[in-house]
C-alpha cells in the first residue's frame, strides 16, 4: 500500500514559478532585492500548505542526519527577476542549506540529475551552465548527482570531463548501469564494464560511479545511482550518444544493494537516485527495501508536498520528486529510533525570495558560495561566447516573405526604431516617453535593467539567453548583434513585433510590404462591421482586463477579432512566458503599448522622409 500524495494548492502554486537565467531579465535585482544594495527586508516565514517549516518533526531535536533533495534543474540557476514572486535558484539554495548548518543540523545534498538544460541555443553555454552548478553543489556540500536525459543528450563525457578535470572530488556521478557498447574479436556486439568506458580521471575512481558512502552527522549515508529501463530504452533508440548503452537496472540495483552492505564504513542510512517514474520506484522499493529514500524523476513542475510512502519488508520507503527547474527542494531528517533505525521527516521547501541572501552585493558573492559559481559563470559567458556569431540565427517569416514577392524580391533588414519616427511620431512616443518610475519596465528602455539591475550574476548584457528579450531582433538575421555594431538595435522596439522594416521604410507605399509588418493578420478577414483587420479598442481590452477568465468568456466577439488577439498575445509571450512573466495578460498589459489609432488626420507622408 502506498499513501496518497497531497501536492501544493492553487494559490500556493502561483508563487513558484521561475525564470531561466538570463531569459527576459527585467529588473533581477527588484526580485533579489539588490538594486543599488539596498538594505534587505527582513526574510518573512515560509509557510506550506499553511504551516511553518518542520512543523511536524520532533521539537528540541536535531535530526541525526540530514539530507536535501533536489533534481531536474534543468539548467535554471537563478531567478531572471522578470515578475515577482518568483521561486527558486542556486543562491537561495545555498543560503537555505547554510541555515540549517546554523541550527546545527548535519547536511548533505542528493541531486537526481538533469543540471543540463532541456533546450540551449550554444552548446558551450549549457556546460558551463553545468559546470557552474557541480561547483555550487561541492561548495553545497552535495554527495553524489545522477545522470539524467538532459546529461545524456549533451554529451556526458564532455559534461563530466569540465567537472573532473578539476580535480576527484564531490559530487561524485553515479549512475552505475552505464556501459560501453563495443565489439568482441568475432565482431558480435558486446558491453564492456562501466569502469572501462569511465575510466579514472583525475584520481583513481572511475568518473561514473554506482555508490558513494559519506558520514553526515557520524551516520554513514550510503548512496546508489541507476537509469531505469523507460530512459535507457528512449537513449537508446534516439541516439542520444551511441557511445554508451545501458545495462538492466535489475542487475545495477543488485550490485548497489550489495556494494552497500560489503562496505567497511557499514552504511545505515541509504538513498537511491533513480532515473525513473514514480510507478517505477514503488516496484523498486518493494523488491530492494534495503534503500529507506528513493529520489525519483518529477511526473509534474510542481512537486507533492509529502513523499510516497511504500511498506517494505524492512519497514518503509519514502519516495521522494522534487518538481522541476530548482523550484523546490526536499528535506529528509533522520531521527535515530531506540531500538535501531531511523524515523525519517519530510519537508518540501519552496525556494521563495526570503531565501535571499541579505546584505549588499558584494557582500552576498562574498558569502554564499553559488553566487561566486554563478558570477564565475557569467563572466565565462562574456569571454567564450560572441553575442553576434556565437548564437544561431533565422531568417524572419517577413524576410522569407519579402525575398519571394513579385515582380522582384526584397532583402529585409532590421533599421532600428528611429527609422519609424519621421512618419510614426505619436507611436514613436508613446514608445519613447516613459515615466521616470516606469523606465525599469519599459520597452525603450529594455537594455538597462540588464546592464543596471541586474545582479546575482551582473553581466547579463552579454548573456544571449537575456539579450534576445532586450534587444531587436536578436534570434533573426541582420538582429541586434552587440552595442557597437548595431546600437540602433539596442532595447524593444517596433520591429520586435513588426519585424525588419527595412523594405517598408524605403517604399511605405509597396502594400505587400506594408502588410509583412502585421504577420499576426495574415489569413483573416475583417470582422462585420469593420473595413480593416485591427485589434479590439482600447475601452475594450480596459474592460476585459477588469473582468475574470469566466467574465471573459461571456464576452461576445467576431472569432476573427479572438484569434486576432490570440496571436498578438503568443507573440508576446516569445519572451513574456510562463517562466519569465508568470502573470502577464495580454488586456492587462495592453493600455501600456497599445497604439492603434495615432495616425495623423489625412493619413502618414505619401513618400518615405529624406534618410
Amino acid at each position: 500500500m502506498s499513501d496518497p500524495i497531497p501536492r501544493p494548492n492553487a494559490r500556493a502554486t502561483a508563487s513558484r514559478l521561475f525564470a531561466l537565467l538570463g531569459f527576459g531579465a527585467v529588473l533581477a535585482a527588484l526580485a533579489s532585492g539588490t538594486a543599488a544594495d539596498p538594505p534587505r527586508a527582513v526574510p518573512k516565514e515560509t509557510l506550506v500548505d499553511g504551516k511553518p517549516l518542520f512543523a511536524d518533526w520532533p521539537k528540541d531535536q536535531k535530526p541525526d542526519a540530514t539530507l536535501v533533495l533536489t533534481g531536474q534543474t534543468f539548467g535554471y540557476l537563478q531567478p531572471c527577476g522578470c515578475s515577482r514572486p518568483q521561486t527558486g535558484g542556486l543562491e537561495r539554495r545555498a543560503y537555505f542549506i547554510d541555515q540549517l548548518k546554523k541550527k546545527g543540523w548535519p547536511v548533505a545534498g542528493v541531486d537526481l540529475g538533469d543540471l543540463y538544460p532541456e533546450k540551449v541555443a550554444v552548446g558551450e553555454q549549457g556546460k558551463l551552465k553545468y559546470l557552474a552548478a557541480m561547483n555550487a553543489l561541492r561548495e553545497m556540500g552535495y554527495i553524489a548527482v545522477g545522470v539524467g536525459e538532459t546529461e545524456l543528450k549533451g554529451g556526458l563525457d564532455g559534461l563530466l570531463g569540465k567537472y573532473i578535470v578539476q580535480k576527484e572530488q564531490p559530487p561524485f556521478t553515479l549512475a552505475g548501469n552505464i556501459v560501453g557498447p563495443g565489439v568482441d574479436a568475432a565482431g558480435k556486439p558486446v558491453l564492456y564494464p562501466r569502469e572501462q568506458r569511465f575510466p579514472p580521471g583525475a584520481g583513481k575512481r572511475p568518473i561514473v560511479e554506482l555508490t558513494e558512502v559519506a558520514d553526515v552527522g557520524g551516520v554513514p549515508v550510503g548512496v546508489a545511482g541507476v537509469v531505469g529501463s523507460p530512459l535507457a530504452v528512449l537513449a537508446r533508440e534516439k541516439k542520444f550518444d551511441t557511445s554508451i548503452d545501458f545495462a538492466k537496472p535489475q542487475d545495477a540495483l543488485v550490485a548497489a544493494r550489495d556494494a552497500l552492505a560489503k562496505h567497511p564504513k557499514k552504511p545505515r542510512l541509504n538513498v537511491l537516485i533513480y532515473q525513473g517514474s514514480m510507478a517505477d520506484a514503488q516496484n523498486v522499493a518493494k523488491n530492494f527495501p534495503e534503500f529507506n529514500v528513493i529520489l525519483c524523476q518529477a511526473s509534474d513542475a510542481l512537486p507533492p508536498l509529502k513523499p510516497n510512502y511504500v511498506n517494505t519488508t524492512a519497514g518503509t520507503t519514502a519516495i521522494v520528486e522534487v518538481g522541476h527547474k530548482g523550484q523546490h527542494v526536499g528535506v529528509v531528517g533522520a531521527f535515530k529510533k531506540p531500538g535501531g533505525g531511523f524515523e525519517l521527516r519530510y519537508q518540501l521547501v519552496p525556494m521563495g525570495e526570503e531565501f535571499n541572501q541579505p546584505g549588499t552585493d558584494a557582500e552576498a558573492l562574498q558569502k554564499n558560495k553559488a553566487i561566486q559559481s554563478l558570477q564565475w559563470y557569467a563572466e565565462r559567458v562574456k569571454k567564450d561566447i560572441v553575442l553576434g556569431k556565437d548564437y544561431p540565427r533565422t531568417l524572419h517569416a517577413a524576410q522569407i516573405h519579402a525575398a519571394e514577392l513579385k515582380p522582384k524580391g526584397v532583402s529585409l533588414r532590421y533599421v532600428g526604431s528611429e527609422a519609424c519616427k519621421a512618419c510614426h511620431q505619436a507611436e514613436y512616443k508613446k514608445w519613447a516617453d516613459v515615466a521616470p518610475d516606469e523606465k525599469s519596465l519599459a520597452h525603450s528602455h529594455a537594455m538597462k535593467s540588464l546592464e543596471k539591475y541586474a545582479h546575482r550574476p551582473n553581466l547579463r548584457q552579454f548573456d544571449g539567453e537575456c539579450v534576445k528579450c532586450h534587444t531587436v531582433g536578436f534570434n533573426h538575421s541582420t538582429g541586434y548583434e552587440d552595442e557597437k555594431k548595431t546600437p540602433q538595435l539596442k532595447n524593444v522596439g517596433c520591429e520586435n513585433c513588426h519585424g525588419p522594416g527595412s523594405g517598408h521604410v524605403a517604399d511605405p507605399k509597396n502594400k505587400q510590404l506594408t502588410e509583412l509588418l502585421s504577420q499576426w493578420k495574415q489569413g483573416l478577414t475583417p470582422a462585420p462591421g469593420q473595413n480593416a483587420i485591427r485589434l479590439p479598442d482600447k475601452a475594450f481590452m480596459e474592460k476585459m482586463a477588469k473582468l475574470g477568465p469566466e467574465e471573459r468568456g461571456k464576452m461576445a466577439q467576431a472569432p476573427a477579432t479572438q484569434l486576432l488577439i490570440n496571436r498578438v498575445s503568443a507573440m508576446c509571450m516569445e519572451c513574456h512566458d510562463h517562466d519569465a512573466d508568470p502573470h502577464f495578460d495580454i488586456y492587462k498589459n495592453w493600455a501600456k503599448i497599445g497604439h492603434s489609432g495615432l495616425a495623423p488626420p489625412g493619413g502618414w507622408p505619401a513618400v518615405a522622409p529624406k534618410q
